[in-house]
């Protein structure tokens, strides 16, 4: 950096910059710079901390981050290597009043904290900004500040943007503030007009509702008068049930009374043989118990016989078995001798065989080799099969996949015809553009997709008018392109080159679809009878759907079958939907936040443009998939005759080596099976050697036990003999006593009869009087309840003497409706009549279907529909009235901005002649030549750069980089002339500009800082040759590099310049010598 000189400039412009001191901010360690007080200029390599400059100036002035358009964050202001350090920034303003020093600490964190001082005493943004505006410091004015990143942005800026920054730059505060007051008045309009507009949409629902709810509303009339005489019937059936019940319960207290005076009577007889019965039951209780006792000792020693009778059964087993066991030793004796014998003979015979035929190991080397030939042979000829099947597989698969593709093409192609014709039709411009861009497609770095109607394949044809309908005509004909770019060359090349006008082109980058996921899910809607939302109906290129999900919100726009009950509940969900062939659009109002809901019918829209849906990329790409198919065909059949050969030749060496090979296997699997069955008689005969049992002392053992066994049983039996007895006896005596009790029952049946007769009829009535009484007592519980419901559905009774009477009101509106129910021969309507009455005006009134708070929600869509009409009228007088404040205010404030304008309209024109080009500086007075559209004022900046060209208005696509730096910098210079603030700052404002310009623009430069007294701070990687240079130019050098630098003074730019001059002059002495 340039160190201070001794003899600097003298400084007159107050709030000009005299030192910037930097401590670990971004590039910078510890650095002071000392700018000059007219032009400055900042150069160095890329990276060596230029813009850090302009960075530190406008953080430091109270500038906001994100008009640089650079950083992220405050983080990263701080230089990376210095740890936890704060960044600092300190600057010395030019004052003749004193110091005017404003130092910034930047501390690292979450969030960083950012501090300011003004002469070492610490203040708040908002007083540094009224500090720095009191010197006309703007850090946010793109006309006093214009950082690097923001100098390509500023030919994009809009005319509105442009004109607010000149107003700020060169304009008075009243101008500003009109222009703001005016943009509020104006935001107010458009909430007013919103709510105008939805509260149009509002009446027009509701008068289309009033419309359709004419014919609910007789249907509801109806209902009504059915659910009245249902109500009246209700009541008449409480009444009728309980005159019935008081009937019923008149005649249960009369058999009540019957009842008790035939229970006593039958009481008072049978007291005179209960005497008879008490005698008669004890006797047969004496017998009967005796009999009880002679069957429980009977059941006893019976138990006690059959115990016994299995035991011995058990013993008589044992004996059989143990005679079994000895016969059994005997015979396997015998049976292993002989066995013994036999087998010896056998093995004999076996080992001289074996010895005469052996298997050697040659013959097992042998068998081996066969057998791997073999194998190797197998494994060849099966992967050859299994080549064989695959491009059978892929050759069947890629002829069906051929066939397929070139249906697609054919139907594809005559979709794509069709439509073609179509935009031909209604569009001849766009289908012009189509023809040249098929031709002309190297022309592009990126993707771009044919008109919008042109990519999209509908997939249900059922949203047709759906689709369309949501999506406007200008979009459906317009080019899709995914370079910005792209769709700047095709527009000029359509527009200015072939002339088509009705061409339209839209830059939008390929998103994935699953990136617009929508609001809600299908399980969610189901209810609402959900169909499709609009993006999932149609299929189209990711740049396409990424607009069209974008821009006119497809992905949150559903289909819904028809309208149900809970239909009203979707207007609080979504802000455009559709039910059946109706869109509804709600908005809710800014101000009132009131939702209004329009109304469109799609069922008579013309599809025009959607009716068929070709893709012209999945054209192009079927057509190479068909020619990769067919060289793909030719390959496989080609392979599969190399495999078929192969496989016939693989198969006559293998039945060869597989005849060979069976023949010595059968050698050896016979060899095998004679040792084996050789190895198996051997083991026998060891097991056949002797006996596993002595056979004479088992036989001793068995006797023993067969003599003792017999002993037992012989003693069961003799005392079995003596419990058979006892149990003959014991039967005898229960005889015994069933025979009395037989006698005594027959002795007393008459008058046991007639007592038992007695106490049946007592019981019989004691019964019938408990059930009677029971029913009376609830019937008369049942009556009181009937009463109170009879009661309470009439609110009442005729009179506090006749209770069991409805009120007098209530007979007649009942004997109304029984008059109507009661047929010739009834004196009365019955209950069942009155239930049937009811059943009837319930179904009827089902059939209807209509809910009850439905003519309450009619009633309050007829208040709703008052209200909005009124609501509308003062909405209109409302913005009548702005208006006319909007025009008053315009009035006092166009005097002034048209001067304005024209002043730097002249200054801006004659700094752009002494370029040798033209420009001009025209006030936007709104769109659509409106001029109360104050939001939208703005300057456009019209350039000539050839002669013979016309003005055009200075944009990003129109200009080249070096016109676009040229205009950028002459209108910051024209501003310069028109006010006077304490500097500048442009960050490599030279981009694109060619030497010739280069230079004219540092020559203007040198002269408006003359002539201004002005300070500008100049960034560029590099100045051309020869540049003039003067006492009014200052050069600041960035350098960038590995040592580090703890002070300031080290490395300055006077020592270099001696030590380089010493090594020139040592140089030439060496030269000359």
């Amino acid at each position: 950096m340039k160190e201070k000189p001794p003899n600097r400039p003298r400084f007159c412009q107050e709030g000009s910059v005299v030192r910037i001191l930097l401590q670990n901010f971004m590039t910078y360690k510890n650095e002071t710079i000392y700018p000059g007080p007219n032009f400055n200029v900042t150069v160095g390599p890329n990276g060596s901390g230029k813009s850090s400059i302009v960075t530190a100036l406008c953080i430091a002035l109270g500038g906001d981050l994100k008009t640089l358009n650079r950083q992220l964050d405050y983080n990263s202001l701080i230089n990376n290597d210095c740890g936890n350090q704060a960044a600092v920034i300190e600057i010395e303003l030019y004052s003749s009043k004193g110091p005017n020093k404003v130092k910034c600490i930047l501390k690292p964190g979450d969030p960083p904290e950012l501090t300011w001082h003004i002469n070492d005493a610490v203040v708040s943004k908002e007083k540094l900004l009224k500090f720095t505006d009191r010197l006309q410091i703007q850090p946010s004015n793109l006309c006093q500040f214009l950082p690097q990143d923001v100098v390509r942005q500023f030919p994009q800026m809009k005319p509105s943007e442009i004109f607010e920054n000149t107003l700020k730059a060169v304009g008075n505060h009243d101008m500003l503030d009109k222009l703001r007051k005016g943009k509020r008045i104006q935001e107010s309009m458009i909430g007013i007009e919103e709510e105008l507009k939805n509260k149009s949409n509002t009446v027009k629902s509701l008068e289309q509702k009033q419309k359709r709810n004419e014919d609910l509303a007789k249907k509801l009339e109806e209902q009504r008068k059915l659910e009245e005489n249902m109500s009246t019937a209700e009541k008449a059936l409480a009444w009728e049930k309980f005159k019935v019940l008081r009937i019923e319960t008149k005649k249960v207290r009369q058999d009540m009374t019957n009842l008790a005076d035939r229970k006593q009577k039958l009481d008072k007889e049978l007291g005179k043989h209960r005497e008879f019965i008490v005698n008669y039951n004890n006797k047969v209780g004496i017998i009967k118990r005796k009999i009880d006792e002679a069957e429980d000792s009977f059941k006893k020693t019976e138990k006690e016989i059959t115990a016994m009778s299995t035991h011995m059964d058990h013993l008589e087993d044992q004996i059989d078995q143990l005679a079994q066991n000895e016969k059994d030793l005997v015979t396997a004796e015998r049976d292993r001798k002989r066995q013994r014998k036999n087998l010896e003979f056998d093995i004999e015979i076996m080992k001289s065989n074996l010895q005469n035929s052996a298997w050697t190991l040659e013959d097992e080397k042998k068998l081996y080799d066969i057998r791997e030939g073999m194998r190797v042979k197998e494994d060849r000829l099966i992967s050859v099969g299994y080549r064989i099947e695959e491009e059978d597989r892929n050759l069947n698969s890629l002829t069906r996949e051929h066939n397929h593709l070139k249906a697609k093409l054919k139907s594809l192609m005559d979709v794509m015809n069709h439509k073609m014709k179509t935009l031909e039709k209604l569009n001849r411009d766009a289908y012009q553009g189509v023809l040249w861009l098929r031709e002309h497609r190297n022309l592009f770095h990126g993707t771009v997709h044919e008109p919008i109607m042109m990519t999209m394949e509908v997939k249900n044809q059922k949203l047709l008018r759906h689709l369309e309908s949501s999506i406007p005509n200008s979009d459906l004909e317009s080019f899709v392109c995914e370079d910005v770019n792209d769709a700047n060359v095709l527009m000029k090349e359509l527009r200015e080159t072939k002339g088509l006008r009705r061409i339209n082109v839209i830059h939008c980058a390929p998103i994935p679809k699953h990136e617009f996921l929508p609001p809600l899910s299908k399980r969610d809607l189901q209810k609402y009878g959900f169909k499709a939302y609009l993006s999932d109906a149609f299929t189209a290129p990711e740049a396409v759907h990424a607009y069209l999900c974008k821009e006119k919100k497809l992905h949150t726009v559903p289909v819904f079958e028809k309208e149900n009950d809970v239909t009203d509940e979707l207007k609080d969900m979504f802000k455009t939907y559709f039910v059946g062939l109706y869109q509804f659009k709600n908005k809710k109002s800014r101000y009132s936040q009131e939702i209004c809901q329009g109304t469109m019918d799609v069922s008579t829209f013309q599809v025009k443009r959607l009716d068929v849906s070709p893709d012209q990329s999945s054209i192009n790409e079927l057509r190479e998939e068909i020619l990769d198919k067919e060289r793909m065909i030719a390959q496989h059949q080609e392979l599969k005759d190399g495999a078929y050969q192969e496989k016939r030749k693989l198969g006559d060496e293998i039945k060869k080596i597989g005849d060979a090979y069976k023949e010595a296997e059968k050698k050896k699997k016979d060899l095998k099976n004679k040792e084996n069955e050789l190895k198996m008689k051997q083991n026998l005969l060891n097991n056949f050697s002797e006996p596993k049992k002595d056979v004479e002392t088992e036989v001793k053992i068995n006797k023993a036990k067969k003599v003792r066994l017999v002993k037992e049983l012989c003693q069961k039996i003799a005392k079995n003999h003596a419990f058979v007895s006892s149990c003959a006896e014991l039967d005898l005596i229960r005889s015994a006593y069933q025979l009395q009790l037989q006698n005594v029952e027959g002795e007393n049946m008459n008058s046991r009869h007639l007592a038992s007769e007695i106490e049946r009829s007592y019981n019989l009535v004691s019964e019938k009087l408990a059930s009677v009484t029971g029913r009376y007592e609830r019937e008369s519980q049942e009556i009181i309840q009937l009463h109170d419901l009879a009661q309470l559905a009439t609110s009442g009774v005729l009179s506090e003497s006749k209770k069991y009477l409805p009120p007098e009101y209530w007979q007649k509106k009942f004997g109304e409706l029984a008059d109507k129910l009661r047929s010739k021969k009834e004196e009365r309507v019955s209950v069942n009549v009155w239930k049937a009455y009811i059943d009837d005006c319930a179904d009827q009134i089902k059939k209807y279907g209509i809910k009850p708070d439905l003519g309450k929600k009619i009633d309050d869509e007829n208040k709703r529909l008052e209200k909005a009409r009124q609501e509308l009228k003062s909405l209109t007088a409302k913005k009548a009235g702005k208006l006319i404040e909007l025009s008053g205010l315009r009035n006092g404030w166009i005097k002034d901005i048209n001067s304005l304008v024209r002043k730097v309209d002249d200054k801006f024109s004659q700094m752009m002649s002494m370029l040798d080009y033209s420009g001009m500086v025209e006030l936007q007075e709104g769109l659509d030549n409106d001029p109360l559209d104050m939001k939208n004022y703005g300057i456009k900046i019209m350039v000539k750069f050839r002669s013979g060209d016309d003005f055009v208005e200075l944009t990003k696509g129109t200009q080249s980089g070096g016109e676009k730096s040229v205009t950028t910098a002459v209108y910051m210079m024209a501003l310069q002339g028109l006010t006077q603030v304490p500097f500048r700052c442009v960050d490599e404002i030279n981009q694109g500009m060619d030497e010739t310009n280069e230079r004219r623009v540092w020559d203007m430069l040198l002269d408006v800082c003359k002539k201004h007294s002005a300070q500008y701070f100049y960034m560029a990687p590099k100045f051309p040759y020869g540049l003039p240079f003067n006492d009014q130019v200052t050069i600041l050098t960035c350098n960038s590099g590995r040592t580090k630098k703890n002070k300031d003074q080290r490395f300055r730019t006077r020592d270099f310049v001696k030590i380089s001059r010493k090594l020139a002059a040592a140089s030439q002495s060496s030269k000359n010598k």
